[in-house]
């Protein structure tokens, strides 16, 4: 029996080519979490939906959504575009990541409607000029807890001091003050300042990112120690993580 088309948001994560007209195309839709679409006909000149479906297009899609195999796109509406993140490699790269890490902590579930929202606002500021990098650091230290690793970064996590010296214990799950930095010789060893901005990342809305000012070398430690924290709880990254540190190489 067919399925009945529904209408859904939708953000295009990915597109490749699938045979000789058509393309196969990656959704990150409010309704139903990540859905490949089979869309045909993107390779003609005449197709109407061809533009729709750019990586980093976003708007409303109507089409067949499977709960197994490939789900179809019949048409779009209201379609904008990332612009900038589209035309730039480096926001384009980070964005990718992004996207990355969301389907890692929910696979192949809905995005609950709080996260979904937090994506559109941090691909928005990434769109309008904001710091890629520290846009991306403060959504890996919220998605931490989507990867049912949340850290403890308001106390102590041995003996519950809220002020002091901390460090970051990856084996005991949160920061550790220095009346306890023997209990984990393995600690990050990372400067104060490098604390302050992790605790700050784990707790700020994106509102208020505007505030943040940081310095070059600060950001650099400040990115070591997420690579940690992740390695060391979730257990591993995407691999568009590893085009960012060879764009970053390159760089300097």
């Amino acid at each position: 029996m067919a399925q009945v088309p529904t209408n859904f948001f939708g953000i295009v994560v990915r597109r490749q080519r699938y045979k000789e007209r058509d393309a196969l195309v990656t959704i990150l839709t409010k309704e139903y979490g990540f859905k490949t679409f089979l869309v045909r006909g993107t390779q003609t000149a005449k197709s109407k939906i061809s533009g729709a479906v750019i990586t980093f297009s976003y708007g409303d899609y109507l089409g067949v959504v499977k709960n197994d195999g490939l789900s179809y796109l019949n048409s779009a509406s209201n379609i904008k575009q990332f612009d900038e993140i589209v035309q730039d490699i480096e926001l384009n790269a980070y964005a990718t990541f992004l996207f990355d890490l969301y389907h890692e902590a929910f696979v192949d579930d809905p995005v609950p409607d709080s996260w979904y929202r937090m994506l559109f606002k941090a691909l928005l500021y990434i769109e309008n000029g904001y710091d890629a990098q520290i846009i991306v650091n403060i959504m890996q230290m919220k998605l931490l807890s989507a990867f049912g690793v949340a850290p403890n970064m308001d106390s102590c996590v041995v003996g519950g001091e809220t002020e002091g010296v901390f460090d970051f214990s990856v084996l005991l799950g949160g920061i550790i003050c220095s009346k306890h930095f023997d209990e984990d010789i393995h600690r990050l060893h990372i400067p104060k300042r490098i604390i302050y901005f992790l605790r700050l990342f784990s707790k700020i809305d994106l509102s208020q990112v505007g505030r943040i000012e940081i310095k070059e070398n600060n950001k650099d430690l400040i990115q070591h120690a997420i690579d940690a924290i992740y390695l060391g709880t979730v257990g591993y990254y995407p691999k568009s993580k590893t085009f960012i540190d060879k764009m970053k190489r390159v760089r300097f």
